[in-house]
């Protein structure tokens, strides 16, 4: 059920439920809404005596949340960076404690430096951990203050969820984390949501696509001039459609200069900003071919959105989208347009190349389910309840931060089965 926040009414679950607080007030767009709109209610139907109460300030993810008997959602006012930081490390411990929380999960790199109950946070963005010398200052100081902010979260949780092995890799090593408390747990889809369909196309004319938000590592310009290049080789190329909302203002001010720069193929270019979520099947379905440009990534929904919809995939040769799409595509240097180019080239005019792309995406995006990255995420979150209460003495009061030698391996099932998942 959605409430607003002070409002908030209990689900009837069994006397023998945990209770688990996941806190996605820093979730907003991309990755972020997407993870919390499919893990929450897969979390909540492989266990239906658990309650869990998500906390957003997004009506977007509040409404995508299906009814269901055991979830119930806060839907707190939006506000800035600093009055979400202040619920964070302030007002959510006491909340946790007040509800009486078993386990506090962030979907965000930032949690409560004390809480009443253990605490997970889930790694997923880069940004911090990407501060360039071509930055201005402002931009700078945000990124170095948001990194403090994750590495002093990251010492203080029980375990980090990191989307993928390459994450927990490059993301752990920069926050100083031992091995054991890095958790990589591979994000699913929906595959029903993104099979192929037969439907008006969103585009006039055969086209390239690239979807994600707008930030300068997506690496958009790059692609624009990749597409000028390949115009250059072949004649009557498809039109080149970039889609995602715009988080970086000087990059997209960039990306419509690098369009301007191509001349008469400038109006062959379509930046369209955001689109709605429920109408991205139709443009992911009409695309000749997908294009994933960007250097730098914890994981990559698009990648799974590409292969679940049959499409052709070209992405930049960068560790964690191999781990994600292996040989279901055509690789290239991202930082070279003429490497990129010619992965379009190959992908779109290379006979059988295309077919050979959507049959290898088929079979390899089966393995990427929500069921089971919820099932890993609900073992995870009762392995880390089962290690803090062997260490603390029942009636101990606040339990005391994380010990210092490494806890017994965590075994993560890779099904969905309820008989793995049960205490």
């Amino acid at each position: 059920m959605r409430v607003p926040h002070g409002e908030h009414r209990e689900a009837r679950v069994g006397a023998t439920s945990r209770r688990f607080l996941i806190d996605a007030t820093m979730a907003r767009c991309g990755g972020g809404h997407t993870f919390a709109v499919n893990v929450v209610p897969n979390l909540a139907r492989l266990a239906p005596e658990d309650r869990f109460r998500l906390m957003v300030r997004s009506s977007r993810i509040a409404d995508s949340i299906p009814a269901l008997p055991n979830v119930s959602v806060d839907l707190f006012p939006e506000a800035g960076l600093r009055e979400r930081f202040r619920f964070t490390f302030l007002e959510a411990p006491q909340l946790a404690a007040d509800w009486g929380a078993d386990l506090y999960y962030s979907i965000a790199e930032y949690a409560p430096l004390r809480a009443p109950c253990p605490v997970i946070a889930s790694c997923q963005n880069l940004n911090v951990f990407d501060i360039r010398k071509d930055w201005g200052p402002y931009q700078q100081f945000r990124l170095r203050l948001l990194r403090m902010l994750a590495q002093l979260s990251a010492w203080r949780c029980d375990r980090i969820h990191f989307p993928s092995e390459t994450a927990a890799k490059a993301m752990g090593d920069r926050l100083g984390l031992p091995a054991f408390r890095r958790a990589p747990i591979l994000h699913g889809i929906d595959l029903a949501r993104w099979r192929p369909r037969k439907g008006s196309c969103p585009h006039g004319r055969p086209y390239i696509l690239s979807v994600s938000s707008i930030y300068r590592y997506k690496n958009f310009v790059r692609l624009i001039e990749a597409y000028a290049e390949l115009a250059r080789r072949r004649a009557g190329i498809p039109d080149l459609v970039i889609i995602g909302d715009d988080q970086d203002p000087e990059h997209s001010s960039a990306m419509e200069q690098a369009r301007r720069a191509t001349g008469p193929l400038a109006s062959r270019i379509h930046i369209l900003g955001e689109v709605a979520y429920a109408d991205m099947p139709r443009y992911y379905a009409g695309a000749s071919l997908f294009v994933f440009p960007s250097y730098f990534e914890s994981f990559g929904f698009p990648l799974l959105e590409a292969m679940a919809s049959e499409v052709p995939l070209v992405a930049s040769d960068i560790p964690v989208f191999r781990e994600v799409a292996g040989d279901a595509a055509f690789y290239a240097d991202p930082f070279l347009s003429d490497s990129m180019a010619t992965a379009m080239e190959q992908a779109l005019y290379r006979e059988g190349a295309a077919e050979a792309l959507v049959k290898r995406g088929r079979e390899r995006v089966r393995s990427f389910t929500w069921d089971r990255s919820a099932a890993r995420l609900l073992a995870l979150f009762r392995a880390v309840i089962a290690e803090r209460a062997a260490r603390e003495p029942e009636g101990a009061g606040v339990p005391g931060w994380i010990a210092e030698r490494e806890p017994a391996p965590l075994a993560l099932p890779t099904t969905a089965r309820r008989d793995a998942l049960a205490p």
